[in-house]
């Protein structure tokens, strides 16, 4: 599993384009309002600027 934080910017749009192109398909993306990048991406909601909801997200990797 490849988890991106803050999934929803440029970078992380490409960071999770490039991992299913090149390497996998068990990828999460996580922020606030998360959307699929990819048709089998995994999607968690969190505020990262939270840090409850941040530790809660963390336990879930």
């Amino acid at each position: 599993m490849q988890t991106i934080l803050g999934a929803n910017g440029q970078i992380g749009s490409e960071l999770a384009r490039a991992l299913k192109k090149d390497f996998t398909d068990n990828i999460r993306l996580v922020s606030r309002t998360p959307r699929k990048i990819n048709n089998t991406d995994e999607l968690l909601s969190a505020n990262l600027l939270d840090g409850s909801q941040t530790q809660k997200s963390s336990s879930r990797l």
